[in-house]
């Protein structure tokens, strides 16, 4: 199972807009999620910071089935004018993930 980590920013004026689409998120983009293998996702916020956490078996497998999903670019769509900073999600697009440099279960398993 691959844990992917990354951040994007909101906009200060628009944070709580964002909460409450998040809150409140559309079930047809649920659906999308977890059909296309997104096994568990989890955003937190800090200032206008999002840190998003997601777990897929193949997490670029997965985002690849999402970007011909009309729910996802609808909801993609939805957020962009929300967010200072996005990942890029476009058909040729990848998102940067932070480097993992600590994993406590990957240690004790290798001793």
């Amino acid at each position: 199972m691959e844990h992917v980590l990354f951040i994007q920013k909101v906009k200060k004026d628009k944070k709580e807009d964002y909460i409450k689409y998040h809150k409140n998120c559309f079930p047809g983009v649920l659906k999308v999620l977890k059909d296309s293998g997104i096994e568990r996702e989890i955003i937190w916020i800090e200032g206008e910071t999002l840190i998003i956490y997601a777990m897929a078996e193949d997490f670029k497998k997965s985002m690849e089935g999402l970007k011909n999903k009309k729910e996802f670019n609808k909801w993609i769509e939805l957020m962009t004018p929300l967010l200072a900073e996005i990942q890029d999600y476009s058909k040729d697009g990848e998102i940067k993930r932070l480097e993992k440099v600590f994993d406590l279960e990957e240690q004790l398993e290798n001793r």
